[in-house]
Parts: C-alpha cells; structure tokens; sequence
C-alpha cells in the first residue's frame, strides 16, 4: 500500500514537472498587429530619447535682468548656444543643448562662479 502511494505521488511529480518546463518556452508572436504595436514603442522611444536633452538654466526674472544677463553672456561666451523664454510670469535664460548630463554637470560648475543661481533642466522637443 505504502509503495502505490508512493508511486502514483512520484509520477505525479514527475508529470508536474514536465507541465512547468513547458511553460518555460519562449513566445514568439506572430501577429503582425502585435509585431506593429511593438515597432511602434520601439519608434516613439527612440524619438522621444534622441529629442531629450539638457540645458543650463542660469536666470529667472525680470525681462530687463533677464536681457542684461544674456547679453553679457553672449558676449563671454560666443560660441554656446544661449536663449530668452518668457514662461509666465517670468523671463529664463537658458544655455547650451547637452545629450548627456555629465557634460552639462562639468559645464554647470564652470557657469556657477558667474551665476550662481543656475541650475540643469532636463528638456523634451516632442
């Protein structure tokens, strides 16, 4: 009696453990629906990480402060990209296009002696 119980538990494990493993297989889909909607999210990720980049903020404010500070800017730094946005209520001066934040961290530091008010913003075009 012993034996047969331990028997019919013994294949039960084993049948068990073949239905688990089944599970296991990979699982290829071959709708083209799905195979669209994947290439989709696979676009619209590239997109969104090619338009992101980070800028230095250096100014907030006033309108004539705002324009002050650009201008002397512009003037020490030729050679970097610099902006005037008018978001409500206030005027921002931001400065540079960086694709990767280490660089506009080591950029950040050197602008920080001047404006020590400035800081990163991580930005989106889409």
């Amino acid at each position: 009696m012993i034996r047969v119980k331990f028997s019919i538990t013994l294949v039960l494990i084993i049948l068990s453990n073949s239905f688990m493993n089944a599970q296991d297989e990979s699982v290829v889909y071959n709708d083209t629906v799905t195979q669209k909607l994947f290439q989709i999210k696979k676009d619209y990720s590239k997109r969104i990480f090619e338009s992101t980049y980070y800028t230095i903020q250096i100014y907030f404010g006033s309108l004539k402060i705002a324009d002050s500070i650009l201008n002397d800017f512009k003037e020490t730094f030729k050679e970097i990209k610099s902006e005037l946005i008018f978001e409500t209520p206030n005027y921002k001066v931001r400065i540079g296009e960086f694709k990767d934040i280490n660089i506009a961290s080591q950029k950040l530091e050197g602008f920080r002696r001047k404006y020590p008010g400035s800081f990163i913003i991580k930005l989106s075009e889409l």
